[in-house]
Order: structure tokens, then sequence, then C-alpha cells
């Protein structure tokens, strides 16, 4: 099994509601569990969840809705845990 690290997990989920394939937020990280640990899911959606504290998203209605909220809500955690290892 391949194991990808969070920043994968999240781009990877952030692909697959971009192009459709998951409805949401929630489900684009859950489906990765072949491909990605409990461990790693976990702290994907504590990033995501740290993210909008942080005020870097709209808002938690984008966990739920594919549209450009939730997109926002994965590029604005991708740059931030990316920003972190630079």
């Amino acid at each position: 099994m391949t194991t990808l690290t969070v920043l994968e997990t999240l781009r990877k989920a952030r692909g697959l509601v971009a192009d459709g394939t998951c409805p949401g937020v929630f489900e684009a990280v859950r489906s990765l569990a072949g491909e990605a640990s409990g461990l790693t899911r976990d702290c994907v959606y504590y990033a995501l969840l740290d993210t909008v504290a942080a005020g870097g998203a709209a808002s938690l209605a984008g966990l739920q809705r594919t549209n450009g909220a939730a997109l926002a809500l994965f590029d604005a955690t991708i740059a931030r845990l990316a920003a972190r290892l630079h």
C-alpha cells in the first residue's frame, strides 16, 4: 500500500472534488482510505478545520460543498502547510 503524505492527500482529495468524483471534502478524503492511513486522513481533517479557524477559508460550509468554497478551502490549507515547509 502506498501511503500518501498529508499534502499529497490534500492535493489528491482536491482533485477528486474538482473533477466531480466526490461530492464534498469529507467524502474525498474518506475515499482515499486505501492510499492514506487513518492517521494521515485525521491530520488532513484537522488541517482543514485549522484553516477555517484561522480565517483562511470562508466557513465550515465549504467542507460540504463542491463549489469554489471547497476548492478554496483545499487551496488555502495546501498553501498554509506548504509555506511552513519552506
